[in-house]
Formats: C-alpha cells, structure tokens, sequence
C-alpha cells in the first residue's frame, strides 16, 4: 500500500522536502505503526486519522511516543462501534474533544470540518430527502428505545457511528472552511454519495479527504473529477497516508494543488496567471512564490478572486 506521497521526475529529493503543515491517515484498523512512523519521519504539524482507528488500548497511550512531535486529530468510522473496547479506546481516551465530527476546527492555518461515521438506511438514507430520515438526532431515537435496549443509556454502540441528518446539517451551518474530512466518499466513488459533495459545496472548501474504502485514490489525477470541480479529493488507503500540501511541482513550476486550484478559477488561463508578475508577490510570478514554499499565499489571493475578494 503506497502513501500519497510525490513521486516521478516532478518529486523533490527528500531531504529539500519541507515538512508537510497536515497528514492525513486512511483506515489504522489497530495497526498504528505507519502513523508513528510517518510522524518521526516527516514531522507534520498535525495529523488527521480518518476513521476506523480501533486502537487496542486508548489513543493517547498508542500515540505516546509522537505527543510531542505532532498535533493528533480524528474522526469515526463505522468499526470504532464495533465492540466496548473499541469505543472506549478512542471516545474514552485523552483525544476524545479532538473528534472532528459535526464541527470545524483550525488546525495548522487551516479551517478544517469534519464528518465521522456512516450512512446507514436504518438511520438515514441520503439519497431520499432528509426529511424522511427515520430519525432526525441520536436522541430522537434514544427516545423511541425502552431502557433495555439502551447502551449504556444512550442508543445503540452500533449507531454511535451512524450519519444522523442533524449532524449533518450542523456541520453544514458552521461556516465556510478548507479542508472537509470523511469517512464516507463523495459521489465520483462507486460507492460514494452526492451528500457529500453538496456538503463540500456549501463549506467551500479546497480539498476533501476521505477513508474506509481502502483505496488510494486521486479523484483529479485518475479522471473521476475535472479540473472544474471546486475541490479536490483524495481517498486513502489502510497504512496509507496523504501529506498537503503536497511538495510535488506540476508543469511550469508550482507546485501541484496550486496548480489545480488556479485552474479551478482561471480555465485554460491559469498557467498565465500563474507566469505573470504580480505585484503583492513583490514583482514575482504566483509560480516561482509558489515554488518557494508560499503555497497558502498564492491559494488565499485565488480563493479571493474566485469569491470576488480584492487582490
């Protein structure tokens, strides 16, 4: 399983590589070996787990050895409920307020929302309105429940990582943000949900990251999405990870997200732009600022201009 990291001629050597601001890790599975791994050897501002972490002790012990080198953020997935230890590993550790679920958070300079857990039909069916869930909020359904079906007088463990409508509409009223994380795909994967897409919408964000498929997947780069989607989206496999941004220069120079996202506001334009000096970069190209490491310069003068901002 190979991590998003850059490769080919375009790839930097190692060594210049600055260390990523985020990493984001797909499905552990209770193997967190690669995360510690990765932690020590690229040092990353923060990472993200998304999803299905099952640590077999809590989190915070799992994770010792990197506490100090890193910032640890989380979502659920639907096999964090699948037994008491795996919930009280994760919800009853020391990171329990660093689940991202239903909520936007900035993390390493970007504003970053979060959707843990699964659609379950049970629950909601996201493909028919929302107002036709079953239930509404977990405790609309802790309310229909007799005592004895109660986990621990609450729903269901199993439900603890179910997708309800209002978790959904929270997160889609708390403001605009970069980066969403999931562990549900959006609808350019097979077995994906426009949900998600609308959601991305909505926030207006750059990037989308998801889990629990176990795949690696490049949804710009493998031609499921165009470059006129208004994000991107990477999916990441079991002991994979994604780095961003990613230190992997594209044609002319910039690095690669910087490109894509130059062509999300400009068209066919964008190289243009991205060649021609500008005077808030001090007389440089958005090209070479970029490939001086003032990516987050160049993306927030593009997201000005697409949204109508003053640059």
């Amino acid at each position: 399983m190979k991590p998003l990291t850059p490769s080919g001629p375009h790839a930097r050597p190692e060594h210049e590589q600055a260390a990523p601001k985020l990493m984001f890790f797909g499905d552990p599975h209770g193997d967190l070996e690669p995360v510690i791994a990765a932690v020590e050897r690229f040092r990353p501002e923060a990472i993200i787990l998304l999803g299905d972490i099952q640590a077999r002790r809590p989190l915070h012990v799992e994770l010792g050895s990197i506490l100090e080198l890193t910032e640890v953020w989380f979502i659920h997935g639907n096999h964090d409920t699948d037994s008491d230890a795996d919930y009280d590993n994760l919800w009853g550790s020391e990171f329990a307020t660093h689940n991202l679920h239903g909520r936007i958070v900035e993390i390493a300079g970007y504003k970053v929302a979060g959707l843990g857990g699964i659609f379950r039909s049970k629950i909601w069916d996201p493909r028919r309105p929302i107002e036709e869930a079953a239930f509404q909020s977990s405790d609309a359904m802790r309310r229909t429940m007799k005592r004895e079906e109660r986990w621990r007088d609450g729903i269901s463990r199993k439900h603890r990582s179910s997708i309800f409508p209002a978790d959904y509409q929270q997160l889609l009223r708390s403001g605009s943000s970069d980066i969403l994380v999931t562990h549900e795909a959006p609808a350019a994967h097979p077995h994906g949900w426009h949900v998600i897409d609308e959601l991305a919408e909505e926030l207006g964000i750059q990037l989308l990251v998801h889990g629990h498929h176990h795949q690696n997947i490049d949804y710009l780069g493998e031609g499921l999405m165009t470059a006129a989607t208004p994000f991107r989206a990477f999916g990441v496999d079991m002991g994979s990870h994604l780095a961003w941004p990613r230190n992997e220069p594209g044609p002319g120079g910039p690095l690669q997200d910087v490109l894509d996202r130059a062509t999300q506001v400009f068209g066919a334009a964008a190289q243009a732009w991205l060649d021609k000096p500008h005077e808030q970069l001090d007389g440089q190209t958005p090209a070479a600022f970029a490939a001086e490491s003032g990516t987050d310069k160049v993306r927030s003068m593009l997201n000005a201009i697409q949204h109508g901002g003053i640059v």
